[in-house]
């Protein structure tokens, strides 16, 4: 194996598959905090937010990550066969960031349902959330600021 499909395979267990896998593991370690926050049993809608938070987030990171490195792919391609000036990076920047920062947002959205009340920090389990929160999002964004300066 090059090292090329090395950094390839650390790239792909960064975005998709570390956020993927943090958020049911916080579904279980949180469920007590979310369970009595959210969840009403016979209400109407209550076991759709587990749901999307659990299953339809996830897809729409692996969605956001195909689009994501067709972007790479394209900007790699781009830049060896014509070698176009800035104004290709801003073209290609621009959107980078935007689905980034989607993909952020749906997956601080499904962690900060599953930590229930995210201001308690007192809860080992809301300490932990957080920490693997961070550090998902601190190597994510490493990854996306490298993909933009390259």
């Amino acid at each position: 194996m090059n090292p090329q499909d090395n950094r390839a395979i650390v790239n792909m267990l960064i975005f998709p598959i570390a956020p993927i896998v943090v958020i049911p593991v916080l579904s279980v370690l949180c469920q007590d905090m979310w369970h009595a926050a959210h969840y009403t049993p016979g209400e109407d809608g209550g076991e759709v937010e587990p749901a999307m938070a659990l299953v339809m987030i996830p897809l729409l990171l692996i969605i956001l990550a195909v689009v994501l490195s067709a972007i790479t792919a394209l900007n790699r391609w781009i830049a060896r066969r014509f070698a176009p000036g800035n104004w290709w990076r801003i073209v290609v920047g621009v959107p980078r960031v935007l689905l980034a920062g989607v993909s952020l947002l749906l997956f601080s959205v499904s962690v900060g349902f599953f930590m229930g009340d995210v201001t308690a920090i007192g809860h080992w389990q809301i300490v932990c959330a957080w920490i693997a929160w961070l550090i998902v999002v601190t190597t994510f964004v490493g990854q996306q600021y490298r993909r933009l300066t390259e």
